[in-house]
C-alpha cells in the first residue's frame, strides 16, 4: 500500500493548496507537521501569478492508497 503525507495550505486568495510527499516518515507529530509548515510558509519563496499558494497552515494527514489491477498488457 503506497502512502503519502498530504499537507493542506490556505493562498493567499483564500483556495486550498496540497502539497503531497511521497514516501514520508510514518512517525511524524502533530507539532513536528506543524513547524514545517510553518517553516514553509515563512520561506515565503513560492508565487504564482501573484498568489502565495503557501500562506497558511490548514492540515496534514496520512493517505493510503490501495491498487489493484483487473489486467495488465505485457
Amino acid at each position: 500500500m503506497a502512502k503519502t503525507l498530504e499537507l493542506k495550505f490556505g493562498t493567499s486568495i483564500g483556495k486550498t493548496k496540497t502539497m503531497s510527499v511521497k514516501d514520508p516518515l510514518l512517525d511524524v507529530s502533530s507539532a513536528v507537521a506543524q513547524k514545517a509548515m510553518a517553516d514553509i510558509i515563512q520561506l515565503n519563496m513560492f508565487e504564482i501569478e501573484g498568489v502565495n499558494p503557501y500562506s497558511t497552515s490548514l492540515s496534514a494527514r496520512y493517505v493510503e492508497r490501495l491498487v489493484t489491477d483487473i489486467f495488465e498488457t505485457e
